[in-house]
């Protein structure tokens, strides 16, 4: 991975075939006249690089090439990886090679790749919730995409602002990133209808926190417009990815290239997946927030239909979207079945908060239907959980959910899990005395 002169490419090959300089010279030239060449003090004739390529069973295009066209191939291939990494959550892995790109690329004056690696890095930092950093890091890499003209780059720059401002909560500065990303959408004519539905669902998403129901809506519609229109495998990537990675090492860019490609294009039909589920599940939040409950229903159906097939958190927390809406409509039994799911695959992947989570969601299920006895038993479960990570405020919340529970049954149990709630929250300082 190192980007080398000619005379250093010619050392180093050299020395792996373990030849001297006087046995790589052999009747052409003399092993001073290489050592001159390997220290960059003179240039070899095309005679000479034809038979140096020869002996050292590599191209003239290899030796030849500048150390500026290098350091593009290698970040390239760089930021290939490290996107990679991303997509199969190696977040380690995909800050150290987003590292090494981003300081060649300035190095060498790089600046589309310098823009490309820029907006990878704010992506691991948004992901690490380090929204300060990655909006940071996704200014400058708008900054750069503005100055060489990449206008599909520059309005992904505002949607992922637009989306670390969600994530923040700040939902007005939120909308105007994602209406400059629409304004520069409209304007240049672009014609990537993905990204355009994924501008107006964040917006109507938006609306939908902030209860501008009209607009919220009106959003909502552009969005499922444009899915009409654009309606009318994991190891196989991993094994790309390694022969990719050896092809790096070794220096052979344009292999490297043509195998991390492979890999990306496979990571990338999962990670589109993800995607489509994540869309699906912010338009069912916000039929909801306009209380039409069974558009909100059909929605989170098909996040969790596309993402039945894994079993990790994102599906867990689909699955306590799924059970909250079934609950609307007292289709217990179903929401008692998802429940029982999302209990058995928080335990499997041994992620304790969800597990506690998935209980809750069963009693929440019992108390509606009307089965407090089973509702209680289950959330007494979920409290020694809860209690065990030591997590006071929510420790305080399952108290209080234990005391509606017994709203209807013990005035006195009421009572006892009710004062246990408070003085957890006194604790905290979160109530006074």
């Amino acid at each position: 991975m190192e980007i080398l002169t000619l005379g250093q490419k010619i050392k180093k090959l050299r020395k792996e075939k373990n030849l001297t300089l006087k046995e790589l010279a052999g009747n052409r030239i003399t092993a001073a006249q290489i050592s001159h060449i390997e220290r960059d003090k003179s240039y070899p004739s095309q005679d000479l690089l034809e038979y140096f390529a020869n002996r050292l069973n590599v191209t003239v295009d290899y030796l030849v090439e500048s150390k500026e066209m290098q350091a593009r191939k290698l970040t390239t291939n760089l930021i290939l990886k490290s996107d990679i990494y991303i997509k199969s959550k190696q977040l380690k892995k995909a800050k150290e090679e987003i590292e090494k790109a981003i300081q060649i690329s300035k190095d060498y004056d790089i600046h589309d790749n310098y823009a490309k690696a820029k907006y990878i890095q704010g992506l691991v930092l948004f992901i690490e919730q380090n929204y300060e950093k990655a909006i940071q890091s996704l200014e400058e890499s708008l900054m750069f995409n503005v100055k060489i003209g990449n206008i599909e780059e520059v309005v992904k720059c505002y949607i992922k602002l637009g989306e670390i401002y969600i994530s923040d909560k700040i939902y007005k500065v939120a909308i105007t990133k994602l209406l400059q990303a629409e304004n520069v959408f409209e304007s240049y004519n672009l014609n990537n209808y993905e990204l355009k539905k994924e501008i107006y669902i964040n917006i109507s998403y938006c609306y939908a926190k902030l209860e501008e129901n009209t607009k919220c809506l009106d959003y909502a519609k552009k969005a499922e417009q444009i899915q009409e229109t654009l309606n009318n495998i994991k190891d196989k990537g991993n094994d790309f990815l390694i022969t990719g990675s050896k092809f790096l090492n070794e220096g052979d860019y344009d292999k490297a290239k043509e195998y991390l490609s492979k890999a990306m294009k496979i990571f990338e039909k999962e990670n589109e997946k993800n995607k489509q589920a994540q869309a699906y599940i912010k338009m069912s939040k916000a039929y909801t927030k306009l209380e039409r409950h069974e558009e909100a229903l059909e929605y989170i159906k098909k996040a969790y239909i596309i993402k039945r097939e894994y079993e990790d958190e994102e599906v867990v927390s689909i699955l306590f979207e799924y059970i909250k809406k079934l609950i609307i409509f007292k289709d217990f039994e179903n929401a008692k079945k998802y429940a029982k799911k999302a209990l058995a695959i928080s335990i499997k992947i041994k992620d304790t908060i969800l597990e506690y989570k998935s209980l809750k969601y069963y009693a929440r299920v019992y108390k509606q239907e009307g089965n407090s006895q089973v509702a209680i038993e289950t959330m007494k479960k979920a409290l020694e959980i809860i209690r065990s990570l030591e997590d006071k405020k929510e420790l305080a919340n399952a108290y209080f959910y234990l005391a509606e529970i017994y709203s209807d049954i013990s005035s006195e149990e009421k009572l006892k899990y009710y004062s246990e709630g408070v003085n957890l929250y006194k604790e905290l300082g979160l109530i006074n005395d």
